[in-house]
């Protein structure tokens, strides 16, 4: 997902990544009527798919209970850290669309090296939540 996509940076595609999972997450409340306006939307969402049976069988976890209860239980942090890039919910730590801090800023996303991004792209369980999103996304329409 973000290594084929080199000439982006990385804090381009962390708020591209961040946006994504957040409308995904909203897109997902939304399905029985209108809700409170958060961004924190993605956690809830991924918290919604253990308890999905159809979910579980779409994305390859039929019959593997366990596997897919450990995929979701490594993808919950790294869900929040996504939602905290937020802007609104970074407060003075880094985000990836406005310089930091708010008030008097001296850290601007451009070259600031998001901690987050290592994790996605070196780490295992990074890919594997990469992956899960892709998934999410391209068979949306099931899960909303």
């Amino acid at each position: 997902m973000f290594r084929s996509q080199e000439n982006i940076l990385r804090c381009h595609a962390l708020h591209y990544l961040q946006m994504a999972t957040e409308l995904l997450g909203k897109a997902y409340a939304w399905r029985s009527g209108p809700t409170k306006l958060t961004h924190r939307a993605s956690v809830k969402f991924l918290k919604s798919l253990s308890s999905n049976p159809k979910a579980q069988k779409r994305l390859g976890y039929e019959g593997q209970n366990e596997s897919w209860t450990h995929l979701l239980r490594k993808s919950k942090p790294l869900a929040e850290q996504i939602e905290d890039l937020a802007p609104a919910l970074a407060g003075d730590n880094p985000n990836p669309e406005y310089p930091w801090p708010p008030d008097a800023p001296t850290e601007t996303p451009v070259a600031f090296d998001f901690s987050i991004w290592a994790e996605l792209t070196e780490t295992a369980h990074g890919r594997q939540f990469l992956k899960l999103v892709s998934a999410l996304f391209l068979d949306a329409e099931a899960y909303l």
